[in-house]
């Protein structure tokens, strides 16, 4: 659940036949007020670009290695499909730059926030819980905000909106299209298989972050809630976190379309994060894994010795890999099938309005 303190510099700083023809891609900050929230919450945009701006490496740090972007370039001035990206616990927008960039390239402008309480650098097990229900407020507090912005306006499609997101992410925008979860079952799977790595850092967080959570004490009023965001019209989780905590029926419910992606070869994902089995309870979904990789093969590629920076803080081995396959490798094949899939589940009808 967790990833590098390193991140935290890359929040401040900068907080395939599938694929079209590689464009010029923009990147910008936005900052939008969420009543949920005691400050302003920072995000990232990229977008396809027209020219202008300065190239920066976005994403640039001691352990992973940054994306190039033009920062502030001159966007495409027609429309484009949005898609909002939500990041995992204890990372942040731009460290998903590789995604980011990719999914613009596609022809989508991709608006990622930086979830307080779960981003790098002030992310602990005990705001890990709030997470699971301040993040999905914080995209609804997005939309309203892209709406009420005249400049996003002008290249955003708000008819066509869409939401992507990795691990915490993921849960984030399964709960959006109405899945549910429920707070007495996360407790006694975690209490019956403590070396979950979800459960592992809820009860005693790691070595660089020590923490702990009751989870017989969850806010189950909140974690339990159905939220629906009726603006997005389809979603794709990646490794979406607490799957055991799902209430299967409220999936049955989801009326768009979902798209699940693993990482990992079967019978080697954790349970913690294997979303077949939500596949077999939603109307609409499509699933896929990704052979030879692992969770933390979404994340950025590392720079040569990231992995010792990252041993010697004591972090998770956010830059080991499980195969002979390089992080590069991954990523490519991940872009092209989030991209195949946001395409085949825009074929697939609405069941009907959300509720």
């Amino acid at each position: 659940m967790k990833i590098a303190k390193f991140l935290a510099a890359t929040c401040i700083a900068g907080c395939l036949s599938a694929v079209s023809h590689a464009a010029e891609i923009g990147v910008t900050n936005f900052t939008y007020d969420a009543p949920n929230r005691d400050r302003l919450v920072q995000a990232l945009v990229n977008y396809p670009a027209e020219g202008g701006g300065f190239p920066e490496s976005v994403g640039d740090n001691p352990v992973f290695k940054g994306v190039m972007l033009r920062r502030d370039a001159r966007p495409e001035r027609k429309k484009h499909p949005l898609i909002i990206f939500s990041h995992g616990s204890g990372g942040n927008a731009a460290n998903a730059s590789w995604l980011t960039k990719q999914l613009a390239e596609a022809g989508y402008i991709v608006i990622a926030p930086n979830h307080q309480g779960s981003t790098s650098g002030d992310s602990r097990p005990e705001t890990t819980i709030p997470a699971t229900w301040e993040r999905k407020l914080d995209i609804s507090a997005l939309l309203d905000a892209i709406a009420q912005s005249a400049s996003l306006r002008e290249i955003v499609n708000v008819d066509d909106v869409s939401a992507i997101g990795f691990s915490l992410g993921g849960q984030t925008v399964l709960g959006l299209v109405g899945a549910e979860m429920r707070a007495k079952v996360l407790a006694s799977h975690c209490d019956a298989d403590e070396a979950m790595p979800g459960c592992i850092w809820l009860k005693r967080g790691n070595d660089l972050i020590k923490g702990h959570v009751d989870l017989h004490k969850i806010d189950e009023s909140k974690f339990n809630a159905r939220y629906v965001e009726p603006r997005i019209k389809k979603v794709i989780a990646i490794d979406p976190a607490f799957v055991p905590a799902y209430d299967m029926e409220s999936l049955k419910a989801v009326r768009v379309p979902v798209g699940l992606i693993n990482l990992g070869t079967s019978g080697t994902v954790p349970a913690s994060i294997d979303a077949e089995p939500m596949a077999k309870n939603l109307q609409a979904a499509r699933y896929v894994r990704i052979d030879g990789s692992d969770h933390f093969s979404f994340l950025a590629e590392c720079k040569m010795f990231g992995g010792l920076l990252i041993w010697m803080e004591g972090d998770d081995p956010v830059c080991s890999e499980t195969g002979n396959r390089s992080r590069a490798d991954i990523h490519t094949e991940l872009a092209e099938k989030i991209i195949v899939q946001l395409k085949a589940l825009a074929q697939m009808p609405l069941q009907s309005a959300q509720n």
